[in-house]
């Protein structure tokens, strides 16, 4: 087992988790790096921050998988942060040390947990093994495989039934993910594969929507839910509200009112539970397996939680919400908060601002609220666009972005499946031989 050397001198903080909430808490600690006062690590499992609100798009081929992503350890030399690709076994608490795979120990004075979270799937039969889950990059890839090969094997089959049963494909989750999955979907087989695939009868095409409330977009603005709902049903998504999946397998989906959905493809878009070690985190755990913070994002003494991984309520006793912007004011607070406590000054409360949100409903729309002013339509769109540009890190993943996004306008999905099957694909729909398409 090996120490990775420290800086002598200098308070050593370590961040696990570079996704916006992790980011932003090094930002907000760029000063004392500058002064010295501390030195700052990055750990995370991969070696990019990935801009998951583009994830639709490129699960469709709208926006290219390179283009959302960003190294991390250019990102970190610019700001003075080392970084360590690697992924956390277990914390030792007394000692302060972090236990990383590889034999590798990281030891800390102050800790920021940022590592996200992982999706729930709730114990329901069948789920985790047969549904696509959306929440990675890979998650993305794996999808528009899946759904190029279903559109390639029905493309070929002789029964119709077969073809339905290939061409439909449930979205459990009605939340902003479903609901964009959904329409980045549909964009893509009224666009797209429509005219790739002439020989496949469009009328077996077939998206649901599964939602268990009692309306799409829970927790926006209601005219944004029925905005979302007509614009949904208008392209041909089969919206099934007051439903839940309660049983998955191979080539079906079951709900709870009895009724089967012959499908491959199941996306889970729903639920979420904090990222969890090798071994359990050694403090106590909150609501969906988050840690446990108070209202200054803090766990214990030198150690705080922010995003997903975190189970925090702002100043208000109001849950935070699980998006980008919360995460971000939790890892803003984190870390000013660590700097006063070794300044000796009183620490702060989270005061969550909601900024508003965006949600896109394919080419030329989206509803959404900025700064509590509802908006819809192309208007929504073109500031959907523009938001999402300036949040783009680099000029160069800004232009490259904006250059997908203009291309969209004129040009059609890329449908190329340039990864290799057996590794994109499950090992169900690899048993999908021309054999069971075709026929004898």
């Amino acid at each position: 087992m090996s120490t990775l050397p420290a800086v002598d001198g200098a308070v050593r903080v370590v961040v696990i988790g570079g996704g916006f909430g992790g980011l932003e808490a090094l930002k907000a600690l760029r000063k004392p790096i500058r002064l010295g006062r501390v030195t700052v690590t990055l750990v995370d499992k991969e070696n990019f921050f990935q801009f998951n609100p583009l994830l639709p798009e490129v699960a469709t081929g709208a926006v290219e998988t390179r283009h959302i992503v960003h190294p991390l350890r250019r990102m970190c030399q610019a700001m003075g942060v080392r970084f360590v690709r690697n992924k956390v076994r277990h914390v030792d608490a007394v000692g302060r040390v972090l236990h990383l795979h590889n034999d590798l120990t990281l030891p800390y004075d102050r800790l920021i947990i940022a590592a996200g979270s992982t999706t729930n799937f709730f114990g329901i039969p069948g789920a985790q093994d047969n549904a696509f889950p959306f929440k990675t990059l890979m998650d993305a890839i794996r999808l528009r495989a899946q759904v190029v090969e279903m559109w390639e094997l029905a493309d070929q089959a002789a029964d119709p039934t077969v073809q339905r049963r290939l061409l439909t494909f449930v979205i459990a989750g009605g939340g902003i993910t479903g609901v964009e999955v959904c329409s980045e979907l549909m964009h893509m087989f009224t666009s797209t594969m429509r005219k790739l695939y002439p020989a496949v009868p469009q009328n077996l095409v077939s998206v649901h929507l599964v939602e268990a409330g009692d309306r799409l977009l829970g927790g926006l603005k209601p005219e944004h839910s029925e905005v979302a709902l007509a614009h949904l049903r208008n392209v041909g998504v089969t919206v099934v509200l007051h439903r839940k999946v309660t049983a998955v397998d191979a080539a079906a989906v079951t709900l709870d009112d009895g009724t089967v959905i012959p499908a491959h493809t199941l996306v889970w878009t729903t639920g979420i539970r904090g990222q969890s070690l090798d071994a359990p985190w050694p403090w106590p755990l909150g609501r969906g397996g988050k840690l446990a913070v108070d209202k200054g994002c803090k766990v214990t003494e030198g150690v705080w939680a922010i995003g997903d991984a975190a189970d925090c309520v702002d100043e208000t006793g109001a849950p935070v919400p699980a998006v980008a912007q919360g995460a971000m004011q939790m890892g803003t607070l984190a870390a000013q908060n660590l700097l006063a406590e070794l300044d000796g000054r009183p620490t702060a409360t989270l005061k969550y601002r909601d900024l508003g949100y965006f949600v896109g409903l394919g080419k030329h729309s989206t509803v959404a609220s900025l700064m509590g002013v509802p908006v819809s339509g192309v208007l929504a769109w073109y500031a959907w666009a523009l938001v999402y540009l300036l949040k783009m890190v680099g000029f160069r993943k800004q232009f490259e972005v904006a250059t997908d996004m203009i291309k969209g306008l004129f040009v059609d999905h890329d449908t190329s499946q340039i990864h290799e099957r057996r590794r994109m694909l499950r090992a169900m729909d690899m048993e999908v031989s021309l054999e069971l398409v075709v026929g004898p």
